[in-house]
């Protein structure tokens, strides 16, 4: 089966994704039969948004010392998509940002989570809704004994 995917699957690079995804992916073999078209239809799909995710983003040094942002605005990509990471509504979003519309925010997650930022995630200092502090107890460190 893989023989017969490989050749087809390889020309990904020279045909279009929509001409790939219009053609038979059935495989057949004795009495096995696996139909692949939903999957490269996604993967077609898939990739098409990210395209277009990069090209919705700009970086220039000029604007907010080259924070990738929203072509056409300064809004840095990855607090869209933090916002959206953080279960914050649709409405709140484009409330919070009246430049974007929702196209533009599922695209913003889209290339926040095909280019994650690098370096050790920042800490949230937020508590949850509903969470209170009962204690709140620092340990000090060991010096060592010299």
């Amino acid at each position: 089966m893989i023989r017969w995917a490989e050749p087809r699957l390889s020309k990904w690079k020279t045909l279009t994704l929509a001409s790939l995804a219009k053609k038979d992916w059935t495989m057949r073999h004795d009495f096995l039969t696996i139909d692949l078209a939903p999957f490269v239809e996604r993967t077609a799909e898939s990739l098409s948004n990210l395209e277009a995710a990069r090209a919705l983003v700009s970086s220039s040094p000029d604007v907010l010392g080259g924070t990738p942002v929203i072509e056409g605005t300064r809004i840095p990509v990855y607090d869209v998509a933090a916002s959206v990471a953080a279960g914050h509504s649709l409405d709140e979003i484009l409330e919070a940002y009246p430049a974007l519309d929702e196209r533009r925010v599922g695209l913003a997650k889209v290339y926040a989570d095909a280019n994650p930022l690098r370096g050790r995630p920042k800490p949230v200092n937020e508590l949850p809704t509903g969470a209170t502090v009962i204690t709140d107890r620092r340990v000090p460190r060991r010096r060592k004994a010299v």
